[in-house]
């Protein structure tokens, strides 16, 4: 048995490890992000941090190219007022679903198999309320729900012009405001959160002084907004993100016939000469700046210096980290763009090979840099919405090539060629995988005939035998 040591020694060692600090941690993250994601994130820090606010040059935010038939409510979905519109936007695309691209705007239909608002609230109509003078008044303040749920005429007109009661109308709209979706049949913003707050028994008279001044949250008030509901700051920061969780427009969740898109977070065109230009879409992200107007906090009053001396840091740590991503972004789609502008003009039969570890390398970035700043992202080109993905297809090594970077061929490209070739073959003569290996191989793509056999089956294409058949 071997002796044990007398003693045990601890001796210091050198080592040399990366450490991601938080706000490393936070700026990776917002280069992963899609421009839609990353402007939620910004909503959610312009709706918590006062000292920020868009910048004063702002464009009116464009919206996205959508094809939709219209629904067949009649009355259009009210706006949000601009300073919530940042508060819920959120949810609003959560509910956003990416679909397909095609060549105007990234755009994929979803399939539209459920009920309208209306037929929603009819059916529970006519399963809730027995009384066929308030069903009739209940059809006709369906008929007055706007597309985002809210009841968009007056009640009192509607109930004197069918000859009833307008008291009668009020007590039937109380119970028509606890169908599905809750927030349906409200008369105002404040009265469609509050109904969703009051539906998930959320709703204390703090929150209803909240609703109250809805103007003050708009405006990011923060401090007379503490003052009103009588709340601290950190109560104030959880009562607006339960704001948060609410659909400010309820209705829109429901089938109105319309399709749904992928937004470009780029745009690639064609510019002087053989040059493309390459644009960060700022429609879905608004520019923010420093409220250089916001208070002073007092003097005496420290703990207040030190919550605004926070809020600056954190808000000039994301204006940088933003336009440290767009910089990145523009960047990496511009070396992207130089190695294939032959694809944007020809299609996949003009593909290079390329690789992440080519652009990183080029650029002298890290390929996690790469891959996360075209993860997720989508760009407005010539030939319609692509994937940044896209652009990357692998690379097949030709017969007898050593590895290089400026060998192979792109698979997307030589399934191309392979598929031209089948479809331009004698109908008596189908080619046999041999022959198409000779054939590429003429047109200076030599790759393996097990390579043709294999793409073959990935385009659905039986062999030259099951053709000839046909």
């Amino acid at each position: 048995m071997a002796a044990l040591p007398s003693r045990l020694v601890q001796r210091p060692a050198l080592r040399h490890a990366l450490g991601l600090t938080p706000a490393l941690q936070q700026s990776i993250k917002l280069l992963e992000l899609s421009n839609l994601a990353l402007a939620e994130m910004v909503a959610d820090a312009l709706a918590e941090n006062p000292l920020l606010e868009l910048a004063a040059d702002q464009p009116p935010a464009g919206r996205p190219q959508v094809l939709r038939r219209r629904p067949r409510s009649a009355a259009a979905p009210r706006p949000l007022p601009p300073g919530l519109a940042r508060l819920f936007a959120a949810g609003a695309r959560q509910r956003r679903a990416p679909g397909s691209s095609d060549g105007a705007g990234a755009m994929g239909e979803l399939s539209a198999g459920g009920p309208s608002l209306q037929e929603h609230l009819l059916q529970q109509l006519g399963a809730d309320i027995a009384d066929p003078i308030d069903r009739a008044i209940g059809r006709a303040l369906i008929e007055a729900v706007d597309e985002s749920g809210y009841l968009s005429a007056d009640i009192e007109q509607i109930v004197r012009r069918l000859g009833h009661d307008p008291a009668r109308g009020r007590t039937l709209l109380a119970r028509l405001q606890e169908f599905d979706p809750p927030g349906a049949f409200a008369r105002s913003l404040a009265e469609c959160l509050a109904l969703q707050l009051a539906d998930r028994g959320r709703l204390d008279d703090a929150m209803g002084r909240l609703l109250d001044r809805l103007d003050l949250l708009a405006a990011g008030d923060r401090v007379t907004l503490m003052q009103h509901c009588d709340v601290d700051g950190a109560r104030l920061t959880a009562m607006i993100a339960e704001l948060r969780r609410l659909d400010p427009r309820p209705g829109l969740a429901f089938d109105r016939g319309s399709v749904v898109t992928v937004v470009p977070d780029l745009s690639i065109e064609r510019g002087p000469g053989a040059t493309w230009s390459i644009e960060l879409n700022d429609q879905t992200l608004p520019r923010l700046a420093i409220n250089e107007r916001y208070p002073v906090a007092p003097a005496g009053d420290k703990a207040a210096q030190r919550y605004l001396k926070e809020r600056r840091s954190t808000a000039q740590w994301l204006l940088r980290a933003l336009d440290r991503r767009a910089e990145t972004l523009i960047r990496v789609a511009g070396e992207i763009v130089a190695r294939q502008g032959g694809f944007l003009e020809g299609g996949e039969a003009a593909l290079k090979p390329l690789s992440r570890r080519e652009v990183a390398s080029a650029l002298g970035m890290h390929e996690s840099t790469v891959g996360r700043a075209t993860a997720n992202k989508y760009s407005a080109t010539p030939r319609g919405v692509l994937a940044l993905a896209d652009f990357f297809g692998g690379r097949l090594e030709g017969i007898g090539d050593k590895g290089d970077s400026g060998g192979g061929h792109a698979p997307a490209a030589v399934r191309w060629h392979l598929k031209r070739l089948i479809e331009g073959e004698s109908a008596d003569r189908p080619l046999s995988d041999q022959n198409l290996k000779e054939l590429l191989q003429n047109e200076g793509i030599a790759i393996a005939r097990r390579t043709i056999a294999k793409y073959r089956e990935i385009l659905g294409i039986p062999r030259s035998f099951e053709r000839g058949r046909r």
